[in-house]
């Protein structure tokens, strides 16, 4: 059937269109008032909802206790806090296996690590040829040297094109002075008795500082080492131009780690391959005052540094390692092809030495785990040899391990928030006019964990929460009690508690923290009421949500027959006002067709 174009009275002049939406408007209420159940279900869900959230809180805050069945990082009442009287001498650390006790740590000498240290002899240093703005690994700043002979200025000017010779030549030219560099070192002496001050406070250029120029007490300047030339840009072939032997790509090895080298690799890229490479177990770096390339053993002891030449004569001309020549000059090689080598210029580090208790320990690391110091769950970190004072006696540094009361504390506020919360959510619910007012299976779980928790245990000690310093609030009034529905802590109680009687405290919160139906304790009776609740199945917010889901689903289907009603009467009424309307309509023109005489 087409839908009916319904024209309001054009025949008969009534306005039908408002007598049908009036009509309608009474049958509509029936759907309205289904819709008005539906969103009520829906309201009720919400809270429903919002309550679950609240449970489901407080279960986590419960099993912050109960999961001491898994024992480990788990068992809060397990855990250790550790001090240290000095802790710029040794800190410490415990786990839960630790036992709780006091001793007395003195620390005689701490541990080192291996150092190997590159020897190239000549060959990076520093020469007239040596471009001054690439010394100090490219840290030597040009700019205008100040140079005073009896106290008048001479200028020497120093660019990014100059050599040590050029600026020597500058030097030179000023009468009563000569500089010359001898062995890798710069000397800068006065003739004929003169004084002669090398650089001013306002000079730009480093000059001083990167040939590492001293002041002697003829009043005279020389290097205080022998200064390198090498930068860490230098490629290999750069650095062993003018090696007897000439540098040979190839590869090595550092720890467990390979490494390949050619005469394009640059100083710096070899640095730092094997900084990022933890199977070399060491860390290396340049020093540009010594130009040496050392490398530093992450371990700490008297272990050697592993390195081997490979099939790269790299560590025997840098010295860290030595070869075997054959008759014409060259390095020998095992049947395999690598260079025959053996380890050179390394400096082995030393063993920690402390006593714990006046006992001797002797330590490879400075970190002194338990099967040094043999105390179970205990890890030393030595960070300083222990100093005597003025008198020379040296106090020890006292390591005291104790119970982590603060872990539990903030497990039981987490837990008073969350039953706090949960008991005041249910009870702003299922009061008078609330959308679950008389939900008897909502107030009975709120009851059941008001009742569990403050419940007593059979024990010869603790008993109630109360007596740990958990206890109920008071009434405001003689007619409002909710203060009693919350909960509360005496912190200085519970601590207390926790010193004199721990086991006492563990027993009534978590029995023998098994876990199981016969462990006992009040957190493992709540954890089995709210989880019970929690059921995905039988539990109660599975039931509530399942129930208003179906009662949602049925008034959907009863709002939608309901609004067909509505519709259909409404297509009759439009039906029956427009075939009035034709009726009226055919009326009037018959009428209008009858003659007057």
């Amino acid at each position: 059937m087409g839908n009916i174009i319904s024209f309001s009275g054009l025949a008969s002049g009534m306005d039908t269109s408002s007598w049908i939406e009036a009509l309608v408007a009474i049958k509509q209420k029936s759907v309205t008032a289904l819709q008005t159940k539906k969103n009520n279900v829906s309201a009720t869900q919400n809270n429903v909802d919002s309550i679950k959230a609240k449970v489901s809180s407080l279960r986590s805050a419960v099993e912050a206790f109960t999961d001491a069945k898994f024992g480990g990082s788990f068992d809060l009442f397990s855990k250790n806090k550790v001090s240290s009287s000095n802790e710029s001498v040794v800190t410490a650390s415990a786990t839960g296996e630790a036992a709780r006790q006091s001793f007395d740590v003195v620390v005689k000498e701490l541990a080192t690590s291996t150092k190997a240290v590159s020897s190239i002899g000549s060959l990076g240093n520093i020469s007239n040829d040596t471009l001054f703005k690439n010394l100090a690994s490219g840290n030597a700043v040009t700019g205008d040297l100040s140079i005073y002979v009896n106290g008048s200025k001479n200028t020497i000017n120093i660019s990014d094109t100059s050599t040590l010779g050029d600026i020597i030549s500058q030097i030179n030219s000023i009468d009563g002075i000569n500089a010359s560099i001898t062995d890798g070192k710069l000397s800068v002496t006065a003739e004929d008795g003169n004084s002669i001050v090398v650089g001013s406070s306002s000079d730009k250029t480093n000059f001083t500082s990167v040939l590492g120029l001293v002041r002697d007490d003829d009043g005279n300047y020389s290097s205080n080492n022998t200064i390198s030339s090498i930068n860490t840009s230098s490629t290999f072939d750069e650095i062993f131009a003018n090696s007897d032997i000439p540098f040979q790509g190839g590869t090595l090895t550092i720890g467990n780690a390979e490494f390949s080298v050619s005469g394009d690799t640059t100083l710096k890229s070899f640095i730092n391959s094997i900084n990022s490479n933890e199977d070399a177990h060491t860390t290396a770096y340049w020093d540009s005052v010594n130009g040496e390339l050392v490398l530093t053993a992450k371990n700490e002891g008297a272990f050697n540094i592993n390195i081997e030449a490979g099939t790269s004569n790299l560590s025997h001309l840098m010295g860290l390692t030595k070869g075997v020549l054959d008759g014409e000059g060259n390095y020998t090689t095992d049947e395999n092809g690598k260079l025959v080598s053996s380890l050179a210029n390394q400096s082995l580090g030393q063993y920690a030495k402390l006593t714990i208790n006046g006992n001797d320990i002797t330590s490879s690391s400075n970190t002194v785990t338990s099967d040094i110091s043999g105390i179970t769950g205990l890890t030393l970190t030595l960070n300083a040899v222990s100093k005597p004072d003025e008198e020379g006696s040296i106090t020890p540094a006292t390591i005291n391990i104790e119970q982590n009361q603060e872990s539990l504390v903030s497990a039981v506020k987490s837990f008073i928030s969350a039953f706090n919360s949960t008991i005041s959510t249910i009870d702003n619910n299922t009061k008078f006019g609330s959308k679950l007012y008389g939900d008897t299976g909502l107030t009975t779980l709120r009851n059941s964990i008001r009742q569990t928790t403050t419940s007593s245990i059979a024990s010869d000690s603790i008993k109630l929460l109360s007596d740990i310093g958990i206890t109920t609030g008071n009434a405001n009034t003689s007619t409002d009690t909710s203060g009693v529905n919350t909960l509360q802590l005496d912190e200085e109680k519970f601590k207390e508690a926790l010193s004199k009687n721990p086991e006492g405290v563990r027993k009534l919160l978590i029995g023998d923290g098994k876990g199981t139906e016969t462990s006992g304790g009040i957190m493992n009776s709540l954890e089995t009421l709210v989880e019970g609740s929690l059921d995905s199945t039988t539990g109660y917010f599975a039931v509530k949500t399942k129930s208003n889901k179906s009662t949602t689903s049925s008034l959907d289907s009863q709002i939608e027959r309901a609004q067909q009603k509505v519709d259909n009467y409404k297509t009759r009424l439009q039906k029956q006002f427009s075939n009035m309307e034709k009726l009226i309509s055919t009326i009037k023109a018959n009428f209008s067709n009858f003659a007057v005489v």
